[in-house]
């Protein structure tokens, strides 16, 4: 036995094992902890009610997929056992996802795409992807992916700096309307969503480049939601333009994942 052996198994011989396995498995609350032990067994009973099984993904999946296959006029000899690598991890995800409408309805198109013989598009990174989108963020690339149109259409975006001696500090993010247009629960969110998108390789984004038309930005500038600042007549406010769209990756992820 070396030393570091040595040294372990001293300080395993002082440690009260015994008393840390009692304490695990009946751990003493106070007064206050047994209230705070109500409060988030409270708290926590929807998430495990939203936790789907097995058997009711199945029996939604055995709806949802000919459904997906109808609407899209599959014929049943083009359907195909789904690729495990895609099929497994995506049954998985709906486990804790499906009472997302829109990630239910995306991993579902996934799935049905993976067992028609005529996609070629999908991929299993698009299971992953979709598992770290919000809601809102389905909302938005559904709306960029209905928008689009070749040449690619853009969004415009613009936040307001306030100029300081030789720097400046932005008074706001980037704002768009987007949000506020596909009537997502949090429109505020739109800089971290867009974030996201761009992290995800979804969305393309310009923070140097913007759309020649104005009306575009005068548009955004009358929203009701763009904040409006007052300072002295010795301050300079400074426009700064933008746009973003999606990637070329992110209309393929949005083709087969919404179809």
């Amino acid at each position: 036995m070396d030393e570091k052996e040595i040294f372990v198994a001293e300080i395993a011989k002082q440690l009260p094992i015994e008393d840390i396995y009692d304490d695990l498995a009946h751990p003493a609350l106070s007064t206050v902890g047994q209230a705070l032990q109500g409060a988030t067994r409270v708290a926590l009973s929807p998430i495990f009610a939203m936790v789907w099984a097995h058997d009711k993904i199945a029996g939604y999946l055995s709806v949802a997929l000919p459904q997906y296959f109808e609407e899209r006029k599959i014929a049943k000899e083009k359907i195909k056992s789904p690729d495990p690598a895609i099929a497994v991890p995506l049954i998985e995800a709906m486990r804790y996802t499906s009472h997302k409408e829109e990630l239910r309805e995306m991993f579902t198109n996934l799935l049905g795409a993976s067992m028609n013989s005529d996609v070629v598009d999908e991929h299993p990174a698009f299971v992953e992807i979709i598992k770290q989108l919000s809601s809102d963020e389905c909302k938005m690339i559904k709306y960029l992916h209905e928008i689009s149109s070749i040449p690619r259409q853009y969004v415009p975006m613009l936040k307001i700096r306030q100029k300081i001696n030789d720097g400046g500090v932005d008074l706001m993010p980037y704002f768009s309307d987007i949000c506020y247009i596909t009537g997502c629960q949090y429109p505020k969110k739109f800089p971290v969503y867009l974030d996201n998108l761009h992290r995800l390789g979804l969305v393309e984004v310009f923070y140097d480049r913007f759309l020649i038309n104005e009306e575009f930005y005068i548009k955004l500038k009358e929203h009701k939601a763009f904040p409006h600042f007052l300072f002295d007549e010795e301050d300079i406010l400074i426009e700064k333009k933008g746009m973003y769209g999606l990637s070329e990756f992110g209309e393929k992820f949005c083709a087969v994942c919404l179809g």
